[in-house]
This record gives C-alpha cells, sequence and structure tokens, in this order.
C-alpha cells in the first residue's frame, strides 16, 4: 500500500486500475486495512455511496463486492471468493488467508527500533522500514477522507526513521548512505531542515563541497520561492564550511592561488550568501577610507508572488541583476521578495541609472510587483 497497492500471490501481480481508481478498488483498500475488524454495511455506503443518488444502496454495495471477487479471481489470486466474507450484515477481509501487508511489517519495525537499544540492530530495523516506504500510503486514493489521515500518520513514521537513521549513520560515517538517505528523504518532505542539514554534512564529509554548494544553492531559492522563508542560522553556518577553502600541506603558493581562482571569471556580478554579502560589507566599511573610493548598497523590494508560472519577478531579477553589473559588484538575496546589491566607484547618479535599467529589463507585467528600491552610501568606519 505504500507508494501504490498491489496484491502479490504466487508470481501472480494484480494492481489497481488507476484511472479514476475505482471504487472496487478502493473497497478492497478499505476491507484490508481494516481487516481485523467487520465492516458495517452502513459504514461501507458511507465511505462509498456518499452523496450518490442510488435507490438501493444495500444492491450497490454487495454488487461492488461481487465484483471485487471477480476481479481477484481474474487476477490469479487463488480462493478469491473467500477472501471477502459476508456475515451479520457486515463485511471483512478473510484472515485466515496467510497475507503480508506492507504498512504493517512498516509499523512493525519501527516499534521495535524504538524499543531497541543495540545501535547496530536498531540502525538495521530503521533500514528495513525505511526500504519498504516506496511512496505515500494509496497515493492513488488520496482524495479519499479516511486515506488521509493514515497517509500523514505513515509519512510520520517515515521521517521518525529517517532522522534516527541518518543521526546514527552520522556517527558512524557512514557518509555515503547517509546521502542516498537523504536524497530519498527530501523527496518525502523537502522542507524539513533537519534532512538537508545531513545531506549537505554528507556531501561534505566526502569531499563534495561543489555538489553542496549546488544543493545549498537549490534548496534556499526553493525556500524562498515556495514558502517565503528564509533559511535558518544552522543551515546558513553551513554555507560557510561549503565555502570553505583547504589548503594542501606544503603545496606552492601559486598553485594553491591558481585553484582558487577557478570560477572566478565567470562573467557578471559575483553572487554571495547573505552571510557573505554581511561580512564583505563589514570589510568594506573598514576599507573605503582608505581607498578613497564610493562604495553604495541598493535594494529591490517586491511584492510575494508565488502563483507566478515563470518563477516571478524574484526569478526574473536574479536573471537580469548579474547581466547588468560589473565583475567586481556583489549581490545576494537577501530574503523570500529582496535582493541586495553592493556597488563600487559609483555616484549616487549612476546607481539611479543602474536601477532604472534593470527595472526597464523587467517584463512590464512585473513592473509593479516591485514594491520599491533605495540607495544607500556605505559608511566608512574610521579609527579611533
Amino acid at each position: 500500500m505504500l507508494g501504490g497497492f498491489s496484491i502479490d500471490s504466487d508470481g501472480n501481480r494484480i494492481t489497481e486500475q488507476v484511472k479514476r481508481s475505482s471504487k472496487i478498488w478502493r473497497l478492497l483498500q478499505y476491507l484490508i486495512v481494516y481487516r481485523h475488524k467487520s465492516i458495517p454495511q452502513d459504514e461501507l455506503i458511507d465511505v462509498f455511496c456518499e452523496g450518490e443518488q442510488m435507490g438501493n444502496p444495500g444492491s450497490a454495495l454487495r454488487t461492488m463486492v461481487y465484483r471485487a471477487r471477480t476481479a481477484l479471481a481474474n487476477g490469479g489470486i487463488p480462493y478469491a471468493e473467500y477472501l471477502i466474507l459476508s456475515k451479520n450484515g457486515g463485511y471483512s477481509w478473510n484472515n485466515t488467508a496467510n497475507c503480508e501487508i506492507d504498512t504493517e511489517v512498516f509499523e512493525d519495525l519501527h516499534r521495535k527500533a524504538g524499543a531497541e537499544t543495540d545501535e547496530d540492530v536498531k540502525l538495521k530495523l530503521l533500514l528495513q522500514a525505511i526500504d519498504l516506504y516506496r511512496g505515500d500510503f494509496l497515493p492513488n486514493s488520496s482524495g479519499d477522507m479516511w486515506v488521509i489521515p493514515l497517509a500523514r500518520w505513515y509519512r510520520s513514521l517515515f521521517i521518525s526513521c529517517a532522522h534516527e537513521a541518518l543521526a546514527l549513520l552520522t556517527k558512524k560515517n557512514r557518509a555515503v548512505e547517509a546521502e542516498e538517505l537523504c536524497v530519498k528523504s527530501l523527496r518525502v518532505d523537502p522542507f524539513d531542515e533537519d534532512f538537508l542539514i545531513y545531506h549537505l554534512r554528507a556531501l561534505l564529509t566526502q569531499g563534495k563541497n561543489s555538489e553542496a554548494l549546488i544543493e545549498y544553492n537549490r534548496m534556499e531559492a526553493m525556500y524562498y520561492d515556495i514558502m517565503g522563508v528564509s533559511f535558518s542560522e544552522n543551515l546558513r553556518a553551513l554555507y560557510n564550511q561549503i565555502q570553505l577553502p583547504t589548503v594542501s600541506e606544503g603545496a606552492p603558493l601559486e598553485t594553491v592561488l591558481s585553484e582558487w581562482l577557478v570560477g572566478a571569471g565567470t562573467p557578471g556580478a559575483f553572487y554571495c550568501d547573505l552571510g557573505v554579502f554581511k561580512t564583505l560589507f563589514q570589510i568594506e566599511t573598514r576599507s573605503v577610507p582608505r581607498s578613497g573610493r564610493t562604495a553604495y548598497v541598493v535594494r529591490f523590494d517586491t511584492k510575494r508572488d508565488t502563483g507566478a508560472k515563470s518563477g516571478g519577478v524574484m526569478k526574473q531579477l536574479g536573471t537580469i541583476i548579474p547581466s547588468k553589473l560589473r565583475m567586481g559588484d556583489l549581490f545576494t538575496r537577501a530574503g523570500p521578495g529582496q535582493y541586495m546589491l553592493m556597488l563600487h566607484s559609483l555616484t549616487y547618479e549612476d546607481c539611479k541609472m543602474l536601477i532604472d535599467r534593470i527595472m526597464y529589463s523587467l517584463d512590464a507585467k512585473y513592473l509593479k510587483k516591485v514594491k520599491g528600491t533605495s540607495i544607500k552610501a556605505i559608511t566608512p568606519i574610521t579609527d579611533n
């Protein structure tokens, strides 16, 4: 039932008819999920015939049961006619049949892992449970009211298993397995910060700093665009580790500097994380008095535009800004609807002209999405 509904028996497999997920398969799902009780006819009518105009819902339900038995028989399931029992005005799944259900095994593994004190055994149980979770509970019936709370329940169990397993994998320095689990976990819940932190750490442990940086930037953009929130301080602290350069002991300085130059020649302005932008701003306040040059910070404030199919005004600004700035200028996404630029050796009027060029390049439909722009000269800090 996790990731889709199917029944396997003696080499035969039958799967639900996904088109409209017909009531026959939904009835089978319901009977199997609640297989340890007899389900009254009225309950089944409420679940599967609610809102439909029919003169005899009891007869309609009996027809559904007959068709469900027939579908099982046509699928090569032995004793299909005996798998759905009718007794005392209700229906139930025949539990005398030898039957293993992935959701029940999944819950059992989660329970055993929770009670286990040996870390190796616990991790083994957790990974077995995680492997069983091939997707959400009955995804093709996700619109049914009775499915929704169960789908949330099994997803929460998966997330719990994944958190515990990642903690143990990290502790045991099994970074490759941790990375694989993070990829799966982030597909289930892309906005779980713990999963992202574990993922970035697993990549860093393997020396995959460039991949970690790509993942960091991708997820940061998703947080901004979809949730409208910024990364936490814990995630921002990881950015510094990702960017932290390492120097091989004894390596010639020329070699080190040559390696650092890789990627520096990328056309356009330099994009950096907000934390790096802040640090460079502080450095600029200390250097401006000695250099004699001017420096300004420019900010673009936009309205939230989450419904835009093309990614909205922020996505377009993110493309236009670096193309209009020089290689020595900096910019960062400071919030869900905010970009900040650091410009050197320009006048206030130059900054205004730059803003006009950026605004002119925006699609007309996005012009009203820009709430405002502001310019502020960087005030130097002098020695006391």
